[in-house]
């Protein structure tokens, strides 16, 4: 099994983990409200999707002799990647600026017998929210960057820096979701 197969699986387990049965307001993009912030809607239905649209360019864009290759990815899915990291750029700049953080809508606090349970993220969130807004504001940072590689269709810079989203995001979700375990 490839490297980034593997972590792909791995990504992809951690962020279904932060899913529920609930549906939560708009907590879009495009929406006009930044405040409040619904961190597990945000993550979702709009963190989720773009990062794993992302994963799917690069993911794909090793040969079978698992080295990259940038013939492997199409100007469409360069676009794609780029359009999907900025996505992720103004995401992580209204996370950075929300004064009011919740750790979930009020429909979308069900948690299953395995997920950490909401009010728990709540504490989390309120014992540091300046450091949550600090690491979206770097999440931000590499999302802006990622888009810039992409538009440069440069695979290396590209693939390193998502490595680097990954492991934001995973410090993110050890610090205020899996802080007690």
């Amino acid at each position: 099994m490839r490297l980034c197969t593997f972590l792909t699986m791995a990504s992809a387990t951690l962020l279904a983990s932060c899913t529920a049965d609930g549906a939560g307001p708009d907590t879009s993009a495009s929406s006009a409200q930044a405040d409040p912030l619904y961190v597990r809607d945000v993550m979702q239905d709009e963190v989720n999707p773009a990062i794993v649209a992302i994963w799917d360019v690069t993911n794909n864009a090793y040969n079978d002799d698992g080295e990259l290759d940038s013939s492997l990815i199409t100007a469409a899915q360069w676009h794609s990647m780029a359009e999907q990291a900025g996505l992720l750029a103004a995401i992580g700049d209204r996370m950075a600026a929300a004064s009011e953080l919740h750790a979930a809508s009020e429909g979308n606090w069900a948690t299953g017998e395995y997920e950490v349970p909401m009010d728990q993220v709540q504490a989390n969130l309120d014992a540091d929210p300046q450091g949550y807004r600090d690491m979206s504001a770097r999440f931000a940072a590499l999302s802006r960057n990622v888009a810039a590689a992409a538009s440069a269709m440069d695979l290396q810079a590209a693939t390193d820096l998502v490595g680097q989203m990954d492991s934001e995001c995973a410090a993110c979700h050890q610090e205020y979701w899996y802080a007690e375990q």
